[in-house]
């Protein structure tokens, strides 16, 4: 029997249960691929706060991620996405799979962004993916951030610094090292006294 377009992408999505595709709309013209996402009626959602389990639909709102090319087109996907009543956190926006909330990009298009950023400028990205540069700057201001969260300093014990021009006009970087492991701890604008206090106030919140 053979599969049917909606399968194929469900599976190429990783969709599971209650998640499914409703239909799928291309246009060679306009180059772009929509991709439909819902819910099984009568479905329930974990708490996105608590995470209990099993908590009713109190309603949805209609949203819309950027995915991965599906060869030169621009792919999104768009959903339904559930808000679920929970006896102690209250009406809450689920957690979809494919995406991180707050984000109008999928967690596969989030990992190209960062992939690409070790290698090219931020300004190449966009003009890439054509997207506005300041959407592929939050993406990776979120990462960073939550990188950052996860470093740890406590054995650091010798640390280097070193600037360098980031563009004409005398627009500096400083950089701080970690010299025994040889890797960037910190980089911030600027090269006086400022910098210093920078890395001081980022060196004891990790």
């Amino acid at each position: 029997m053979p599969i049917s377009q909606e399968a194929l992408f469900k599976i190429a999505l990783n969709l599971e249960d209650p998640w499914y595709i409703t239909t799928i709309d291309f246009s060679a013209e306009g180059k772009q691929l929509d991709i439909h996402v819902d819910f099984k009626t009568g479905s329930k959602f974990p708490c996105a706060k608590c995470g209990k389990t099993s908590c009713s639909v109190h309603d949805t709102i209609e949203r819309t991620w950027r995915h991965l090319n599906f060869f030169q087109f621009k792919t999104y996907i768009h959903c339904r996405v559930p808000r679920t009543t929970c006896e102690d956190c209250g009406v809450k926006q689920s957690k979809v799979p494919w995406a991180r909330k707050g984000s109008g990009f999928t967690l596969l298009m989030d990992s190209m962004i960062v992939l690409m950023s070790q290698h090219m400028t931020v300004t190449a990205i966009a003009e890439m993916i054509d997207e506005h540069d300041t959407r592929i700057w939050r993406v990776l201001e979120y990462y960073v951030a939550e990188a950052r969260c996860n470093e740890d300093f406590s054995e650091v014990r010798s640390v280097g610094v070193d600037e360098t021009s980031r563009a004409k006009g005398h627009k500096y970087v400083s950089v701080f090292i970690d010299l025994d492991k040889s890797r960037v701890i910190h980089v911030c604008e600027g090269k006086d006294a400022s910098t210093i206090e920078s890395f001081k106030n980022g060196f004891r919140a990790a």
